[in-house]
């Protein structure tokens, strides 16, 4: 047994590539953001392409749009991967992850070591730390702009002036969105552990002894 767990710990523990956990998920969420970022690497080269061409301005629209859904498919992928690593943590922690015994009679708790332990930890807070590195610039930028269009708003005469509080209304509310949909990934809701079909009977003949 000490050999066996010693091999796992010197190689890359990973809590999917067991028969007990898959995260087919965030692997189908990380297919189509790579797809995602092919097509928007192809609309920057068509928006060079297009410079000075008159539906140069149609394609760098395009070309926003498309790095926007890069990166919000790129934070569905790291929401959807946290949240199979606390699922996956949360049933080690109750004891819920559980094998055939060597009899295979009746299933056995899996124990997760203190190795798997931190892996499952390290894992989440580099996540954390990627959505974050990934999605500052989309806040930052804007509200770099608010406060720049606020200024203009007083400093600019009464003609300009509703111009630019519109653009700085809408910058200030693109930054809030960002921060909410940031918040969203890096800190989703507690996941429920829920028991599973092979629990329920021993749970109900405990019940009806009583």
């Amino acid at each position: 047994m000490d050999g066996t767990a010693g091999k796992q710990t010197r190689t890359a523990f990973d809590p999917f590539t067991n028969g007990l956990f898959s995260g087919k998920g965030s692997k189908s969420w990380f297919w189509a953001t790579g797809v995602q970022a092919l097509c928007t690497c192809a609309l920057l080269g068509l928006a060079m392409y297009a410079e000075g061409r008159p539906w140069e301005h149609h394609v760098r629209l395009i070309v926003v749009i498309g790095i926007v859904g890069t990166w919000s498919l790129a934070l569905r992928t790291i929401r959807e991967r946290l949240l199979e690593l606390m699922r996956y943590w949360h049933k080690a922690s109750h004891g819920l992850l559980r094998k055939a015994s060597e009899s295979g009679l009746h299933l056995v708790a899996v124990p997760v070591s203190d190795a798997q332990e931190r892996y499952v930890k390290g894992c989440i807070w580099r996540l954390r730390l990627i959505a974050a590195g990934i999605t500052i610039p989309f806040f930052v930028m804007p509200l770099l702009w608010s406060v720049v269009s606020l200024a203009l708003a007083f400093t600019v005469g009464p003609l300009a002036q509703d111009y630019w509080e519109g653009v700085a209304l809408f910058t200030m509310a693109s930054a809030l969105i960002v921060a909410g949909y940031l918040h969203w990934v890096i800190l989703p809701l507690p996941v429920p552990v829920r028991v599973t079909g092979a629990q329920r009977p021993t749970f109900r003949s405990r019940v009806r002894r009583r």
